[in-house]
């Protein structure tokens, strides 16, 4: 039921971000915020039924306990970090457009295009979580292989629509308005939670 429940709510993320990228007004941010609110509390629910899990059965939940720790705390540095961030440019700002041009931008990319430090220091906190997505998928389950590599891989090769290659910075960033950026950073928080859900997911299901 635990497996169902997940999977089905990682659907429904799934429809929303695909809606999200053909809004017309800058109200794709209200769904999104919501998402990752709801996604939140599941997460937050799971946690407390395996801490249960591993305190009434240790022999069976206590290695579980700590990959599902280590999970998290990997998850939150990278979600944390995207939250200092955020309110760095604070999202009514950028909502009501009173922010400067390319404002946002310049905090992830230098003039010449590179990443800035505090883009670098990102990318290692998504780095650490790809690394221990591959340790923590025992099973080679390919849901879990699948979406890791697809959203959390940053020396994969992208290209846009005239296939000219991209990193991975410049693929997840590729609208660098404020606007943009702002909502590529709401994606990047909902696909790590939405990791989170579905690795609970197979592990509620052995």
């Amino acid at each position: 039921m635990g497996q169902k429940t997940t999977l089905i709510v990682f659907l429904f993320l799934s429809l929303i971000i695909k809606a999200q990228h053909r809004y017309i007004t800058n109200k794709g941010h209200d769904s999104l915020e919501k998402a990752i609110y709801v996604s939140h509390e599941m997460i937050e629910g799971r946690t407390a039924y395996f801490e249960r899990q591993a305190e009434e059965k240790p022999l069976m939940f206590q290695k579980t306990r700590v990959l599902i720790g280590e999970l998290n705390r990997l998850s939150n540095n990278v979600k944390s970090y995207i939250d200092t961030i955020q309110r760095e440019v604070n999202t009514e700002r950028v909502v009501y457009d009173l922010l400067e041009e390319n404002f946002y931008k310049k905090i992830l990319f230098t003039p010449q295009g590179k990443l800035t430090k505090r883009a670098k220091r990102l990318k290692i906190k998504i780095d650490s979580l790809y690394n221990f997505s591959l340790k923590v998928n025992v099973h080679r389950l390919s849901q879990l292989e699948n979406f890791s590599k697809e959203h959390f891989k940053t020396d994969n090769e992208y290209y846009d629509f005239d296939e000219n290659k991209l990193t991975f910075f410049e693929h997840l960033f590729y609208d660098k308005t404020n606007y943009g950026i702002m909502m590529s950073m709401y994606y990047l928080t909902l696909d790590v939670q939405t990791f989170q859900l579905l690795y609970y997911g197979t592990v509620m299901s052995y």
